[in-house]
């Protein structure tokens, strides 16, 4: 709370040259201060506290302070600067006490938590699908108070000292039963089950609501794992300036106030199942987590008489759960090819049978609704895959109530031989009883999973679906990392979820296709199996959504590279002499985390989040980053990878690399005037000479050498004295290089010509060997500032400056039709609020204001729906306050943004959607009239973007401003510095004659820089007049009668045409 001066009492000096304050007894400082009191006098006394470079004055404050209607208090001492009052050092006071809590973690000093309470599955006790039913474990009663490490050398605990619940600073824990969502009449936080202690035990073979000990258990279980992840991740980075989720923030920077809620049991007695989700809000609003139950492991049966056979079968999400069926075996056909897919309506006779139908073509669940529809008594699946065992039925049709069950292709293809072949009906028979529920908030690989959305989607605007599955993809990596262990085997089946998911079928796959693993056998995924064209591999999967696309699904083969990168690291630092610790390997792994998501542009490609990854790790360990980046390319992300487009259907267009490798591409080409300059402007003007600077990067993993680049020019007007090819030394991976090429431009060069070049690049060992870069550079001119009321936006120098949230990543300028350049306000995929701002302009008295400019816009909308945009502005006042254009004259805005996704123009009339002669330019008049007559305005031109998707943007040209008195914007003109630097004259050498004699002037010894023809004048300055005879370089005369020595001199005067 803000407190002021005179809401304090001075208490005075005490011992130590302290002064003591307290809140004064006041009807103000009471309403001010509000529950909050002061246990004892604050202490205050001046010190001077060291920074790195010198010592400041300032105030230590010492403050214990505390809610009026509580028992304890927080001690916290300060340090604010005497000069400004910055805050300079903060120091907590108070220490917590250690907790208890029974939960499935590590008995050690690290307190690791489990995968949950199953035995041996991180790896996979057995690496087949082998039916391997794992055993309950029991919890551990774990004491601990935090384990992170803060400015101050301290974990922060995870609950105060008088806590009777578990609501702390990091995480508030409940179970959420009951609607409305958040904790709320009905729902139930885990409390003290003695002095200090969360000491429940859940009982594995009890339904999780079954007792009010039961649920607090839970809740305990998903507190400790969730902070047990703040803590661990806190220490590599994702700390409160990190937008991490804290109550208080404890002034390390950041917006708090925003506690990460876990909902245990969510809408357990509304039926929700099967499930969780996480709401990961930005910074400053809390992250909530819902943890649902899952449906249990149950015992079915699928027999067949009178063959006396049973057949392994699986289960369906939709329809009774619990069932006992039998009727004669039909299949079931309709009547488009291929007819036993059952997707259209069934016309053989299946009512009162049990339909034999094949999987594809459409959603399992209408195959079954076409089943019953036709009478049928029950449903079997035949999978079309080999090899593919028999797939969970997913889906979701409360209209479907007949019991479906799946099979394998081999056993589909022997039922319908059986069927085909028998002399009597055959008779099926298909049963279900579920066991209990399992909760699960106490599976701790997805309660971690979850979380790895949150720290994930707090670090990385992502609103596509490559983005939205590489967040699944980090969420199971997060849970993976968790899990696995010193001494583990690095090439071992790692499953998720396999307490949780238990009724998906065998626990070898967990809740994914395959489980995870560096064995090629057990998890074949590569990059392009992100795509809905691509074949899956060759070996046990249990596929149940179709499409590689499809964001978990998509999101595995993210999970997988990762893996790949986390189980190299491991073997690279188990190889360094001495062998790299394991805890160490795992802390950089996780510092690499968090590093790369930090680097990660908006809406981050795999590849961009690969490079990002790679980035962190090479800033900290060359071997680490070159261990990654090949475990990278055996997952098919090798440098010369090519993700698909953002908007790609199906995530289609994948290139796979499965090498490390260089990679080059331009930076930037600069032409300047650097070498022979006659105006030093810094711009290349004829009879110049300046270089063309180079700066490539090396985009790969691998070192970069031997590379060059040459110019070719357009065969007159320039040139290159040295030569223009040049080379590059070594390149370290996401290094630049910079090269010089000298040029100069002739005499005869047309003013403000549009010089045009091919730039090529060239590296035998890049992805692209040959890489041919067109460039178009204006050389041969001068800038005028101050000469016009319109901006071309062509000259060097501008007068317009940004403003606003994200405002230097929104507005640029840049090339439109090279090389004419346009202001470019990009419509990005995160929040932004960025303006472009003119320079003051000067309003005539009497003419009328009038805005012109040309215009395209691309911004984000769908189904008529705008979300981004962009509205012009005015302000009369130096900025401090803006209107709307629109208040005085019409701008042309095509409608209105939506107020449902934040945009910080929402509910405004603006540019939005598509500009009417898209691509093309469209050119807008705002007659502002008289208005501002007489003002000094200031005009902006303003994006707005929301938190989602992004698209083009806005491009401004020809900006002007009609009835202004000023001329703030530069104008190109052609250049008008003469590089000439005339001749240089030689008469000759001095000569003594005699009378008579025929003597010549000799000044051939001239010269001009340019090599321009000469002419000559000679002229007589002292002495008795003689006739010269010649007019070039030579002139001749004959020495005069003298009656003694006397001295005759001459001048020549050289010319080049021009001087």
């Amino acid at each position: 709370i803000d407190i002021k001066t005179a809401d304090l009492r001075d208490l005075g000096e005490a011992k130590g040259g302290y002064r003591l304050f307290d809140l004064a007894d006041t009807a103000h400082a009471r309403q001010r201060a509000g529950n909050l009191r002061f246990a004892q006098p604050a202490r205050v006394r001046k010190v001077l506290f060291p920074l790195p470079d010198r010592l400041v004055p300032g105030y230590f404050v010492e403050l214990v302070s505390g809610d009026a209607e509580r028992t304890s208090s927080d001690a916290t001492a300060w340090v604010f600067g005497a000069s400004d009052g910055r805050y300079l050092y903060r120091e907590n006071l108070s220490h917590a006490a250690t907790f208890d809590y029974r939960v499935w973690a590590e008995d050690d000093d690290k307190h690791t938590p489990l995968g949950g309470p199953l035995a041996d599955m991180s790896p996979h006790p057995t690496g087949r699908p082998d039916g391997h039913l794992p055993r309950f474990i029991a919890p551990s009663l774990i004491s601990i108070e935090g384990f992170n490490t803060n400015p101050d050398g301290r974990a922060d605990p995870w609950l105060p000292a008088d806590a009777t619940s578990t609501r702390g600073n990091n995480v508030d824990a409940y179970a959420d039963h009951n609607a409305p969502d958040g904790f709320s009449s009905g729902d139930t936080r885990a409390e003290l089950s003695g002095p200090g202690a969360f000491d429940y035990t859940y009982d594995l073979r009890a339904e999780p609501l079954a007792a009010p000990e039961q649920i607090m258990a839970a809740v305990t279980q998903v507190f400790y794992v969730t902070n047990w992840l703040h803590d661990w991740y806190y220490d590599s980075g994702f700390t409160e300036a990190a937008g991490n989720a804290q109550r208080d923030n404890l002034g390390r920077g950041g917006l708090d106030g925003d506690p990460f809620l876990a909902e245990a049991q969510d809408d357990a007695t509304g039926g929700s199942r099967d499930n969780a989700n996480m709401d990961a809000t930005y910074d400053g609003a809390s992250p909530r987590m819902q943890m649902y139950l899952w449906t249990g492991p149950d015992l079915r049966s699928l027999s067949v008489t009178p063959q006396n056979a049973n057949y392994a079968s699986n289960t369906a999400m939709f329809g009774p759960q619990r069932y006992e069926v039998t009727g004669e075996l039909a299949l079931g056909e309709d009547d488009v090819a291929p007819r036993g897919d059952a997707c259209g309506p069934i016309t053989s006779d299946v009512a009162g049978k049990v339909a034999l139908v094949d999987r594809g073509g459409c959603a399992f669940a209408d195959k079954a609704r076409n089943a019953q529809e036709a009478g049928a008594v029950g449903v079997i699946i035949a999978n079309n895959r080999e090899s593919d065992g028999a797939p969970r039925l997913a889906g979701d049709d409360p209209e479907v109530t007949t019991p479906a069950q799946s099979v394998s292709l081999e056993d589909g293809s022997a039922l319908k031989a059986a069927l085909a072949g028998a002399q009597a009906p055959l008779r099926v028979t298909m049963t279900r009883e579920p066991s209990v529920e399992r909760d699960g908030t106490i599976d701790n690989t997805i309660v971690a999973h979850e979380w790895g959305h949150y720290i994930h989607l707090r670090q990385v605007a992502c609103s596509t679906q490559m983005c939205g599955a590489q967040s699944e993809g980090w969420g199971d990596f997060i849970a993976l990392h968790m899990a696995l262990r010193e001494g583990d085997d690095l090439d071992g089946a790692y499953p998720l979820s396999s307490y949780g998911s238990a009724a998906l079928g065998d626990s070898y796959f967990g809740i994914r296709r395959a489980p995870y693993s560096v064995d090629f056998a057990k998890n074949g995924l590569t990059f392009r199996h992100i795509s809905d064209d691509e074949r899956l591999p060759d070996h046990p999967l249990n596929v149940s959504a179709p499409q590689n696309s499809e964001v978990h699904n998509a999101g595995e083969v993210w999970a997988a590279m990762m893996f790949e990168a986390y189980v190299a690291l491991i073997r690279h630092g188990g190889g360094l002499t001495p062998p790299r610790a394991f805890e160490q390997t795992r802390r950089r792994m996780s510092d690499y985390v968090v590093a790369g998501m930090k680097l990660a542009p908006a809406n981050p490609t795999y590849t961009e989040q690969r490079d990002a990854v790679l980035a962190a790790a090479l800033a900290s360990d060359q071997g680490d980053f070159r261990a990654m980046a090949e475990a990278f390319a055996r997952r098919g992300a090798g440098t010369c990878a090519v993700s698909p487009r953002v908007d790609a259907q199906g995530l289609s267009g994948v290139v796979e690399s499965f090498k490390v490798q260089p990679e080059i591409a331009l930076v930037r080409a600069e032409l300047d005037d650097s070498a022979g300059s006659c105006d030093r402007d810094g711009l290349l003007d004829a009879e110049e000479s300046g270089t063309v600077t180079i700066e490539i990067v090396n985009r790969g993993a691998a070192p970069l050498s031997g590379a060059t680049a040459s110019i070719e020019g357009p065969g007159g007007g320039v040139t290159f004295p040295d030569g223009a090819r040049v080379s590059f030394g070594d390149i370290a991976p996401f290094a630049t290089g910079t090269a010089a090429v000298p040029v100069k431009l002739d005499r005869n060069m047309k003013p403000a010509e549009d010089l045009k070049l091919n730039l090529t690049l060239k590296s035998a060992e890049a992805c692209t060997p040959t890489r041919v870069e067109a460039l178009v550079r204006r050389v041969n001119y001068d800038e005028v500032p101050g000469s016009s009321a319109v901006d071309g936006v062509e000259t060097q120098s501008t007068t317009w400056t940004v403003e606003g949230l994200s405002g230097e990543l929104v507005w640029s300028r840049a090339e439109g039709t090279a090389p004419n350049r346009v202001w470019r306000g990009v419509d990005l995929g995160t929040l932004s609020d960025a303006a472009l701002v003119s320079p003051p302009l000067e309003v005539s008295e009497t003419e009328r204001f009038v805005l012109t400019f040309a215009h395209r816009h691309q911004f984000e909308a769908s189904d008529g729906t705008f979300w981004d945009g962009a509205v012009i502005e005015i302000s009369a006042d130096g900025g401090e306050t803006w209107v709307d254009v629109a208040k005085t004259a019409d701008p042309g805005y095509g409608g209105r943004i939506t107020s449902e996704s934040g945009n910080p123009l929402a509910r405004r009339r603006a540019f939005v959607g598509e500009s009417a002669s898209w691509p093309e330019l469209d050119r807008v008049s705002v007659d502002l009239g008289t208005a501002f007559a007489g003002k000094t305005v200031r005009v902006r031109f303003r994006v707005g973007t929301d938190e989602a998707a992004g698209d083009t943007g806005w491009e401004l040209d020809d900006v002007g401003f009609a009835g202004v008195k000023n001329k703030p914007f530069a104008t190109l003109i052609e250049d008008t510095a003469s590089c000439q630097r005339g001749p240089a004259a030689d008469a000759g050498a001095d000569q003594a004659v005699a009378v008579g004699e025929l003597v010549t002037l000799d000044a051939s010894g001239s010269s001009d820089p340019e090599e321009d023809e000469l002419t000559f004048s000679w002229t007589q300055t002292a002495g008795p007049a003689v006739e010269l005879l010649g007019d070039g370089a030579r002139a001749t005369f004959v020495a005069p009668e003298v009656a003694a020595a006397t001295t005759l001199a001459f001048e020549v005067k050289v010319s080049d045409g021009i001087l």
